[in-house]
């Protein structure tokens, strides 16, 4: 009876163990499942936080390069306008300095004298000066130029000239303009193309 009861003790004893062993077994592996499922999330995660960084990195270098560039294009475009602002200035300058009222007698003398040789007598010619240039035009400019061409000629004021004259040929119908402002913006036409050239 003693034997047989320590056999079935035994019986029990392994059946106990091999129960322990393989419920050991179960929660060492399922252990092992939720250990690597966890080690693989994170390392999705740290992979999905390193590439918004990335992004977020790459995001703000392309929008620093751009607002860089841009600032530069101000920059230029700023430094452009100032030196065609110096260069008008430069011209009106130089302009005025030229357009003197004794440089102006003779270019009138001249531009009135050879119209009217290759025209005729013509009692269509007006010409608007400031108040100041025609007073020191008046007499004995005037009566020269109009006895040595033989026709009256229209000196007009204008307020809106500073420097220079503007004349007419067709009792003021039409204008060539050769005041300062006139003859910058001719000369700026020409020369604001050769400055740009000089600006790129």
């Amino acid at each position: 009876m003693s034997e047989k009861l320590k056999e079935l003790l035994n019986k029990i004893k392994e059946e106990g163990v091999k129960q322990a062993e393989e419920k050991a077994r179960t929660i060492e592996t399922k252990a092992r499942d939720d250990a690597k499922k966890v080690i693989e999330k994170a390392g999705k995660d740290a992979q999905a936080i390193i590439e918004r960084a990335e992004e977020e990195a790459r995001k703000t270098r392309e929008s620093t390069e751009a607002a860089l560039k841009q600032a530069a294009r101000d920059l230029v475009l700023s430094l452009k306008d100032e030196v065609r602002k110096i260069f008008d200035k430069i011209v009106v300058v130089e302009t005025r300095k030229t357009l003197s009222s004794e440089n102006m007698k003779a270019i009138l003398e001249n531009l009135i004298v050879k119209y009217i040789e290759k025209n005729g007598e013509t009692s269509d010619l007006r010409v608007l000066l400031n108040n100041e240039d025609l007073e020191k035009l008046k007499g004995t400019f005037i009566s020269r130029l109009q006895e040595k061409i033989k026709a009256g000629i229209d000196f007009r004021p204008s307020p809106n000239i500073n420097t220079g004259f503007s004349i007419s040929f067709d009792k003021g119908r039409s204008y060539f303009d050769f005041t300062d402002e006139g003859i910058k913006e001719a000369l700026g036409v020409f020369l604001n193309h050769e400055l740009a050239g000089l600006l790129k």
